[in-house]
């Protein structure tokens, strides 16, 4: 006798059409109890944390970094999303590139840009392989256009520093 016969039959007796969709079925089901049991066990991270860390936003114009302000919020433009709170702001400077005449570059600083240097502040979610905050992963490297109330600039994280628990 034959697995399956000529009319498509496992052992002559069911269909192996209707035995997929009998096993996708199982499988749906199964899922579905799988999340309904689960729900509301999902293990979270409380955002405890205080997390501050160093931005850079490179060349802008001086007027420019003086709308950088001591607490506001600061948000990525993309997703809206809330990073944290201003806590201070340096300017330096812009480092700069430029070509001389005999071919090479050299390192200078701009006479009419500045580097700001952003310490933001915020509670968040410390893993052991994330730091987020709300929605946010933040990561040392990450570039991204940042908003605040008064101001909208490219800038990079060029540090972060976790403290303990604050009360």
């Amino acid at each position: 006798m034959a697995v399956i016969d000529d009319k498509g039959r496992i052992f002559g007796r069911i269909n192996l059409i209707d035995l997929t969709l009998i096993f996708s079925v199982f499988v749906i089901v199964a899922l579905a109890l799988v999340v309904m049991i689960k729900q509301g066990k999902v293990v979270t991270i409380p955002e405890d944390k205080v997390v501050e860390y160093t931005m850079i936003v490179k060349a802008i114009r001086p007027d420019v970094a003086g709308y950088i302000r001591k607490g506001d919020i600061v948000k990525k433009q993309l997703t809206q999303g809330p990073i944290g709170t201003v806590k201070g702001s340096v300017t330096e400077p812009a480092r700069i590139m430029i070509d001389t005449a005999g071919g090479s570059r050299v390192a200078t600083t701009s006479p009419t840009e500045v580097d700001a240097y952003i310490t933001i502040e915020t509670k968040g979610r410390v893993g052991k392989d994330i730091i987020a905050t709300g929605n946010e992963v933040l990561r040392v490297g990450d570039r991204f256009n940042i908003i605040t109330k008064w101001f909208i600039g490219d800038a990079v994280i060029i540090g972060m520093d976790v403290k303990d628990n604050q009360s």
